[in-house]
């Protein structure tokens, strides 16, 4: 297959020191559901590891692939969650507060639906989008925002600065960790971020994965797993420094993270500094023994939630999954659960139901199926927004149905 290739430099710092420190095995992309006509044609599989890099501490996936493959046609959708949306809205408040003085053009790259964008105030924003998922640019067509349907490159924002020019305030949530090529990403940034403006990403933060045991975050769309102190080092390259940052609840721990051009803003160095340290000797993010542990760890973790599935299915008790999530495919996958264990999985996403999660084929189906079809167990495999699903099927624990939690440990919820 020609879709992926072997990353032999590390993406950050260029180095060859890299050291493989997570096997996964192989996998199916994250996203890849299958529609009912084609579940009898064979599926592609790609390796599924992360590299080390011994000169600059950043983690990292050893293969890449290609970018179109995952994203031309992208089935998740910002607004479909709760969650997201209140996330998306108190994030947008706190950027127009915090950024008052700039009030004229944001960028979001990644926009997807058009929601993060939406809570900004079309009087004081032009707002623009771009995302390559063609089948996206509808929705934000709809709430009144320009979406270019093109990947975020050097070369695609000479196009959109040609057109329009550049922004006060660009934006790229939970993107960063997609992107193959991230120096070319942040020379795109640099084009087009005025001389005062800020650069602000949110990513999953590798310290919320290794103390959460959150393993199922790895799939072939995030190339990275970012900590601070190699971002900094990285920005600098292009002239840009990181003057500031965020941890937030966000995709199970996230840090969001402000950049300025070097000199244009004060740097929060003592709140930097401390992090980094905690970084360090705290999580210890910068040793490749923490990501040998962390496998052993989740291996335990896998063992005892098949242990619990088995016993659950040999008293003839139904078990559902709730979530068709990216990560999704990484659990079922590598701890090899299957139909003989799950019957269907619910997801709240229309454009996912109906479809079949890749390899397994389980079927996924809208939530009001747990109750139709009597299951007795719900594993929530979108853990991030466990709190949020048994809030909306409190009715299900009412009719003595179960949820199970399997992160950071396993829960039961009767």
């Amino acid at each position: 297959m020609k879709n992926y290739k072997l990353v032999n430099n590390c993406r950050l710092c260029n180095s060859k020191k890299l050291r493989t420190v997570f096997d996964l095995g192989k996998s199916p992309l994250a996203n890849s559901l299958v529609i009912k006509k084609k579940l009898k044609k064979k599926e592609e599989i790609y390796p599924l590891r992360i590299n080390f890099c011994e000169n600059c501490k950043h983690v990292q996936l050893t293969h890449s692939v290609s970018a179109k493959k995952m994203f031309n046609n992208y089935l998740y959708l910002t607004n479909t969650s709760e969650q997201n949306r209140a996330h998306f809205k108190k994030y947008a408040h706190e950027v127009s507060k915090k950024f008052k003085n700039y009030n004229s053009s944001i960028l979001d790259i990644g926009s997807n639906d058009g929601t993060f964008l939406s809570f900004f105030n079309k009087k004081n924003f032009f707002r623009v989008g771009i995302d390559p998922a063609k089948n996206l640019a509808k929705f934000t067509k709809k709430i009144g925002i320009r979406q270019f349907p093109i990947f975020f490159t050097k070369k695609n924002s000479e196009i959109i600065k040609k057109k329009i020019g550049g922004f006060d305030i660009i934006t790229a949530n939970h993107v960063c960790a997609h992107v193959t090529n991230l120096s070319d990403f942040f020379n795109g940034v640099k084009n087009l971020l005025n001389e005062n403006g800020v650069f602000i990403f949110e990513v999953s933060y590798l310290a919320d994965v290794i103390k959460k045991k959150t393993f199922d975050t790895i799939y072939h769309e995030h190339s990275d797993y970012h900590s601070l102190k190699p971002l900094i080092k990285f920005v600098k390259k292009f002239d840009l420094e990181i003057f500031d940052f965020k941890l937030v609840d966000a995709q199970g721990g996230s840090i969001r993270v402000y950049v300025s051009n070097k000199g244009k803003k004060v740097i929060n160095s003592k709140k930097i500094f401390k992090q980094i340290t905690s970084e360090n000797k705290k999580y210890k993010l910068f040793a490749p023994q923490t990501y040998i542990r962390f496998q052993k760890e989740v291996n335990q973790i896998g063992t005892k939630l098949k242990i619990l599935l088995k016993k659950i299915k040999k008293k003839n008790y139904k078990i559902a999954a709730y979530g068709a999530a990216a990560k999704t495919t990484t659990f079922m996958n590598y701890f090899k659960i299957d139909k003989n264990l799950i019957e269907f999985i619910v997801d709240d996403n229309k454009l996912k139901q109906n479809k079949f999660a890749p390899f397994t084929h389980i079927p996924i189906l809208n939530s009001k199926e747990i109750y139709k079809k009597k299951v007795h167990f719900v594993i929530i495999l979108a853990w991030n927004y466990s709190d949020h699903i048994i809030k909306k099927h409190r009715l299900f624990l009412k009719k003595k149905g179960k949820f199970i939690i399997p992160f950071p440990k396993i829960k039961v919820i009767r």
